[in-house]
């Protein structure tokens, strides 16, 4: 997907929003802790909305994130990166909105 100049701009400001050293805590548990355990214990219904092109949680994390959620649906977005609400914002509406009926 093309995006425009001021769209990338805003989507790489709201990243920056973040504490600088809660953006570091969460970077080391990802390389430190095995976050996968607990994903078992999710017990609802989850929709996992994830884009095949996402460079920032690559889409096999989304795969493993189904795996391991029991009534879980993952739905990919093959035209999409990390920003699936824009990149295909009507698709993820519709997926959005047939999911919580």
């Amino acid at each position: 997907q093309h995006l425009t100049a001021p769209f990338s701009d805003w989507f790489f400001q709201v990243g920056l929003q973040a504490a600088g050293w809660a953006t570091a805590k969460v970077a080391n548990t990802w390389i430190q802790e095995v976050l996968f355990q607990d994903l078992t214990e999710i017990c609802v219904p989850t929709l996992i909305i994830h884009g095949i092109h996402d460079k920032v949680v690559p889409f096999p994390l989304g795969e493993i994130q189904h795996q391991y959620i029991k009534n879980s649906v993952l739905l990919p977005f093959e035209f999409s990166g990390h920003g699936a609400f824009y990149d295909q914002k009507d698709e993820f509406n519709q997926a959005l909105a047939e999911f919580a009926k």
